[in-house]
């Protein structure tokens, strides 16, 4: 079991909780045996930032990393168990995000599911997205009463390779602490309130392929635990292709709409994304192809359709074939393709060439 001692805060004001990690769950020291890999001395708290910054590998980021805690308050005297995991990484504007199924300890949180995040290596702070951007994932500062600070032990002094993230410093009856361990991420959170104080330790976790803790079994979600769902919808896109008449030739347009509230993640082999294909309508022979002569890297990437946006790509068929030749005049029949791993087309439109 995870110990938890509460003691008085070391600034007046201020309320600070220290977790002593009881060895008989954790098979060594998270706080102190987590070495800087440049180092055979583990790092001390005051290497790692402090103020409004912390580093990544305090909360790492990977698919598949995942956590699982033990939740309880003093209100209802309730405990059940909370997981939280890395279930998929977009890549949105070409920025590669981690999607938690939830982190419900973090402000503002409490009932999301899918949250996209992301480390900046510029401000060094967790960003994560929304609709209208990005924002801090734990914002710092005066104006959120906030900051990122060294964790310290009962003799207030600080515990290498831990911080601790703190809120509402000087209230007695609101405000957390958040505390990070190096290399393993979030081992325990304490939320105070007017009612009491709501913790989350802990329990196992499976962290860049390694294990912490208790060992990890796929257990069944409790009855009352939020069910988060599939971040990213099994759901096929929308694909539409339209025709304009143009005086070089005619405009093809693809459209790729994602119809669902969720993301829709696709997977392409190279640096290629879309295609158009014309083929003479009675034989089915194709006479185009819009990527025949062009380059594309071989580049194994994700991309992700936001809910209900739309992608859209547009060339233009010169009535020529891919010897740039002048074709008859007849029917055609045009396709556009997504060029995923598994191809996506779209419904055939005719083309008249007069």
């Amino acid at each position: 079991m995870l110990k938890i001692v509460l003691r008085a805060g070391y600034l007046k004001g201020r309320k600070i909780f220290f977790l002593l990690l009881s060895l008989a769950c954790i098979p060594f020291s998270l706080a102190t045996t987590v070495q800087d890999s440049r180092s055979d001395a583990p790092l001390k708290a005051s290497d790692s930032g402090g103020g409004g910054v912390i580093p990544p590998d305090y909360f790492p980021l990977n698919p598949g990393n995942r956590w699982i805690y033990s939740k309880t308050d003093s209100r209802f005297k309730k405990t059940e168990t909370v997981r939280v995991e890395i279930v998929s990484t977009p890549i949105i504007k070409w920025k590669t995000y981690y999607v938690f199924s939830q982190l419900p300890f973090v402000p503002g949180l409490e009932t999301g599911n899918n949250i996209l995040v992301r480390y900046d290596n510029v401000t060094k702070r967790y960003l994560r997205l929304t609709q209208e951007g990005e924002m801090p994932l734990f914002p710092v500062g005066p104006e959120a009463d906030a900051q990122f600070d060294t964790s310290v032990d009962a003799s207030n002094n600080p515990v290498p390779n831990r911080m601790s993230y703190l809120t509402c410093l000087r209230c007695s009856d609101a405000g957390m602490e958040v505390v990070f361990d190096r290399g393993i991420g979030i081992v325990a959170v304490q939320s105070t309130f007017v009612w009491g104080t709501e913790n989350y330790e802990l329990k196992s976790a499976l962290v860049n392929w390694q294990n912490f803790g208790e060992p990890m079994i796929d257990e069944k979600a409790s009855a009352k635990e939020p069910k988060t769902g599939p971040v990213v919808s099994r759901a096929d896109p929308n694909l539409s292709l339209e025709v304009e008449k143009v005086e070089q030739g005619a405009k093809l347009i693809f459209k790729v709409k994602n119809p669902t509230e969720s993301f829709l993640s696709f997977s392409f082999t190279s640096s290629q994304t879309y295609d158009f294909v014309v083929r003479e309508k009675e034989s089915g022979f194709e006479i185009w192809r819009w990527s025949k002569g062009n380059f594309f890297s071989q580049v194994l990437r994700n991309l992700a359709l936001l809910p209900k946006e739309e992608w859209r790509y547009e060339e233009v068929w010169n009535y020529k074939d891919t010897e740039r030749n002048d074709v008859k005049p007849g029917v055609y029949e045009a396709v556009a393709i997504l060029t995923t791993k598994q191809r996506l087309e779209s419904a055939p439109i005719e083309i008249v060439v007069p």
